[in-house]
């Protein structure tokens, strides 16, 4: 296996190279594509810039692919064409295996050796796994844990492409969706994904700028909620009220933001 991983980036930039080293000594080449202008018109923090150059100088990105964004056509769009660049640079480096991740997204380096392993075994072509999500710290995560699913490493074949809403053996986001004739689908023994999705040195950035920013109906709201949060409150606004809490967790990727 020759394992190309891209990073697909606008903001959460502070959580990029703690998300990196988990796995790079795994990953044969990693590329990011990023953006300064969001899917939405906004422009990226002044410290992205200055960051990539700073990893790709260091050897913990490869290479560097800055993406201009067709506002016109809506965020899910525009995410699913910077995917499908990362896919394109790994087959262009002889890559026989990709992986597309966000900044906010973690691994244990044993889990993802075992993924590697049982992918060249099983000789599977795709392949999935749950995740657990943390709220403002690291160190708060939310439960009950969701249903829902990552895709992970896909073999690249000569019509692999990232297809939106493609069909899925799993529930994973639309985006990140690929043809899959045999999957491995692994317990949450075996591998999570740990998702630092509301750990933000500025959460406003992330909520006005996601693909999925029409869940958050009321941003001053849920900022308000955000800054006043407390271990083990329900962590989300929601109507009716949902149950998802915190609960107090060891900080494993040693996260500071």
């Amino acid at each position: 296996m020759r394992l190309g991983v891209s990073y697909n980036i606008f903001d959460g930039e502070e959580l990029l190279e703690g998300s990196i080293k988990q796995i790079r000594s795994e990953v044969d080449y990693i590329s990011v594509v990023y953006q300064t202008i969001s899917n939405f018109g906004n422009k990226c923090n002044e410290e992205l810039i200055p960051l990539l150059n700073r990893l790709k100088s260091e050897g913990l990105v490869d290479e560097l692919y800055e993406y201009k964004p067709k506002i016109e056509n809506g965020g899910h769009y525009n995410e699913i064409v910077k995917r499908n660049i990362g896919l394109y640079i790994s087959q262009g480096n002889r890559c026989t295996h990709h992986m597309s991740m966000d900044s906010d997204e973690f691994y244990l380096l044993e889990q993802f050796k075992y993924l590697k392993n049982k992918l060249i075994d099983g000789d599977y072509d795709s392949s999935y796994c749950q995740m657990k999500t943390y709220f403002k710290e690291p160190t708060y995560e939310i439960f009950p844990y969701n249903t829902y699913y990552v895709s992970l490493i896909f073999k690249i074949l000569n019509n692999s492409t990232y297809k939106f809403g493609n069909i899925s053996p799993v529930l994973v986001d639309p985006t990140r969706r690929m043809d899959s004739n045999k999957p491995l689908i692994l317990t949450r023994d075996e591998m999570e994904m740990h998702h630092m999705s509301y750990v933000r040195k500025n959460i406003k950035t992330k909520l006005i700028n996601s693909s999925s920013k029409d869940a958050f109906k009321n941003i001053d709201e849920f900022l308000k909620m955000y800054d006043e949060y407390k271990l083990g409150d329900i962590f989300f606004t929601t109507t009716p009220p949902g149950n998802e809490r915190t609960k107090l967790v060891d900080n494993i990727f040693n996260i500071n933001l």
